[in-house]
């Protein structure tokens, strides 16, 4: 027994330290170092991964992009546009540029400004006509003008039209109120030199507790692209957009300038250039817009807006036939392709011929 009892034990206390030396050690890990790193990597992906660019705003007049939404409110100024009130100033910094007859024989532009602050002189100004007022009420702007008649401000009361006379408001002492306009003595032209200063007249708005700013979300009506050749166009290196009302007619020709991407303005057999840089007045879109028109009591043209109607659109040497339309009285125009499709102007300044039905547009490639 005792044998037995001693051969058992030794079998046990071998077996004991076999199962001591199979059994497994801890080890130490870096498991805390792994975890930071994938922690780490994960974050940055997904940072980068989540992270939104800035957004991009859009200047609603000419398409140019900016990093602050648009909230400025747009400021219009009557032009002269006979021959004798040639040469413009600053005409050709528009953002839009509106040509029409206003009464009888007389031509005259309606000068649209997403920043008028910046332009140190405008003009020559004239005085305002029913025309002006009713396009100054589809984009909400205020109207700088040099007057007009009882039936032509009556009409832009009536149209609900913000509207500063700046030559009377420059005759008066007040210097807020001089810093709105002034004369240039030396004008060869004595009616036609009367000049709006932007700073000037939206300061005396403000002063006049006028909102001058708007609200981003207002649309009006363009929309843009950066290359704003119509698909399809036909050749148009040079435009010709004649205006007629009543036996009356004017030509406007556009001719473009592949250097720039621009159309030059020339009218009276004259390449226009501002009168004070001598630079010419370039446009990168050229529209026409035909529109129903009447004649009131007063010898004032007016148009029928809210019926829409058809035209052309020039941009980058090509032209296609458009039509446009508008919704109400205090809507902008909004401009189509021939299929219906929404028309993307180029990014750039503007100019518009308004005719009635009967005017016409000619191009040739050359």
């Amino acid at each position: 027994m005792k044998r037995f009892t001693a051969l058992a034990l030794a079998l046990a206390l071998l077996l004991c330290g076999c199962g001591n030396a199979a059994a497994p050690q801890p080890t130490q890990t870096e498991a805390p170092a792994t975890t930071e790193a994938v922690t780490e990597a994960t974050t940055e992906a997904t940072t980068e991964a989540t992270t939104e660019p800035p957004p991009v705003y859009t200047n609603p007049l000419n398409g140019e992009q900016s990093d602050t939404p648009f909230t400025n409110r747009i400021f219009a100024t009557t032009i002269s546009n006979i021959r004798e009130a040639l040469p413009h100033v600053n005409a050709g910094k528009a953002d839009i540029l509106m040509e029409m007859f206003v009464n009888g024989s007389v031509v005259r532009c309606l000068a649209l400004f997403s920043d008028i602050s910046q332009v140190d002189a405008i003009g020559s100004i004239r005085s305002t006509r029913p025309m002006f007022n009713d396009i100054c009420e589809h984009y909400n702007a205020v109207l700088i003008h040099a007057g007009g008649t009882g039936t032509a401000l009556r009409n832009a009361d009536e149209h609900g039209i913000t509207h500063y006379n700046v030559d009377s408001l420059m005759r008066q002492d007040d210097p807020l109120k001089a810093g709105t306009a002034y004369r240039d003595k030396e004008y060869k032209y004595g009616e036609h030199n009367l000049f709006a200063i932007g700073s000037g007249v939206v300061a005396y708005a403000q002063s006049q507790g006028v909102q001058v700013t708007g609200l981003p979300e207002t649309d009006y009506g363009l929309i843009f692209t950066e290359d704003g050749t119509p698909a399809g166009g036909e050749d148009a290196a040079t435009v010709t957009l004649r205006m007629k009302y009543t036996g009356t007619k004017k030509d406007t020709v556009m001719k473009y300038d592949p250097e720039t991407g621009n159309y030059v303005y020339w009218q009276y057999d004259k390449m226009m250039t501002d009168q004070i840089t001598g630079e010419p007045e370039t446009f990168r879109n050229v529209v026409a817009m035909y529109v129903p028109m009447t004649t009131m009591r007063h010898g004032y043209h007016v148009a029928d807006f809210i019926q829409g109607g058809t035209g052309y659109y020039a941009c980058g040497g090509k032209i296609i036939p458009i039509t446009w339309t508008c919704d109400s009285e205090q809507s902008p125009f909004r401009f189509f392709t021939e299929d219906g499709q929404p028309l993307a102007f180029g990014v750039g300044h503007t100019y518009i011929a308004i005719s009635s039905p009967d005017g016409s547009v000619t191009y040739t490639a050359e």
